[in-house]
């Protein structure tokens, strides 16, 4: 599972960075624009309410998992989650809780 999370956490980096990286060659770094893209319609303010919950439900998720299975660099999953997105913090978390499980085998 660990080259999957790894590939999963390398698709979930580069897809939503591409679209960044589009925008931000087209409008350079306005977060106001940004923001106002992002909630633009209800469909669009529908996936970025998704998403942030879903990053808050990570950090809980990462604090707990590190506090369960003294997973150490809990802040890498909780940065990933925080700056690309959930697509991101969640494989990594994840991948580190997998290769926890395998070195106590």
């Amino acid at each position: 599972m660990k080259y999957i999370y790894f590939a999963l956490a390398i698709i979930g980096a580069a897809v939503p960075l591409t679209k960044l990286i589009s925008f931000i060659n087209e409008y350079g770094l306005d977060f106001s624009l940004l923001l106002q893209q992002a909630f633009e319609n209800h469909i669009s303010a529908f996936g970025w309410l998704d998403v942030i919950i879903t990053v808050v439900v990570i950090t809980f998720m990462t604090a707990d998992f590190g506090k369960r299975y003294k997973i150490k660099h809990l802040w890498i999953p909780i940065l990933a989650s925080f700056t690309v997105g959930a697509s991101f913090g969640l494989p990594v978390l994840m991948l580190m809780y997998t290769l926890k499980k395998e070195s106590l085998k």
